[in-house]
């Protein structure tokens, strides 16, 4: 009896520890090295507009110009009606199990995952600074992202953020988004250990059988 319940009690820690799964986490951030375009100038780091919020943690404003302070010598003024694909590229593991996103952009811009659109840029205006509604450059405008958003069109293996960014009123222009996206791993060691447990298991009801081991009928007083 003292052994069937070792193994038993390793079987059940086993089970335990099955649970245990790795968990790693991406962040996904605007800068130059991180952040592609469709125009035909790279995508770089640039000067804020003063008005705009401050960038996001960890990342920075972007565009394919120095487009964003109007007091830079080289500021470029993005003509109306330009649309400027920006891309983040990155790899996730495993599944997702939590995930947040914030994005800023002048005038505006939508979001689309993985090539699911889930949130439409503000093409109507009015564009005082930026859109008056999210997605635009204040902290008031920042559009927000969250797992229940984001989680659905997520996968195991190589994913696409895309802003799609609209000049609507003239003058700044750029993008600023951040996040942080977090997928659990099961651990091959824990798997192991649980194929070795049920291996014992059985190997332990093997024995009984060979042996001719049958249950000790209740003893009635």
């Amino acid at each position: 009896m003292k052994t069937r319940s070792a193994v038993l009690t390793v079987l059940l820690l086993t089970c335990d520890m099955v649970m245990v799964a790795k968990a790693d986490s991406v962040s996904v951030f605007s800068s130059a090295g991180t952040t592609s375009n469709d125009s035909a100038s790279p995508t770089q780091n640039i000067d804020m507009n003063p008005l705009w919020a401050s960038p996001l943690a960890g990342s920075s404003w972007v565009s394919y110009a120095p487009t964003g302070n109007p007091s830079d010598p080289d500021f470029v003024e993005v003509p109306n009606g330009t649309a400027t694909i920006f891309t983040a590229t990155f790899t996730l593991n495993d599944t997702v199990t939590s995930a947040i996103l914030n994005v800023l952009a002048d005038d505006t811009t939508n979001v689309v995952v993985n090539g699911t659109q889930i949130f439409p840029a503000k093409l109507t205006g009015p564009y005082p600074v930026c859109s008056i509604t999210a997605i635009g450059c204040l902290t008031s405008t920042e559009g927000t992202f969250t797992t229940s958003q984001l989680a659905p069109y997520l996968k195991d293996g190589v994913n696409n953020i895309q802003f799609t960014v609209y000049q609507e009123g003239g003058s700044s222009y750029g993008l600023d988004y951040a996040g942080v996206i977090t997928t659990s791993v099961p651990e091959p060691a824990t798997m192991l250990l649980l194929a070795t447990g049920l291996l014992c298991v059985v190997g332990f009801a093997a024995r009984k059988r060979s042996a001719g081991y049958s249950p000790r009928p209740p003893v009635f007083a």
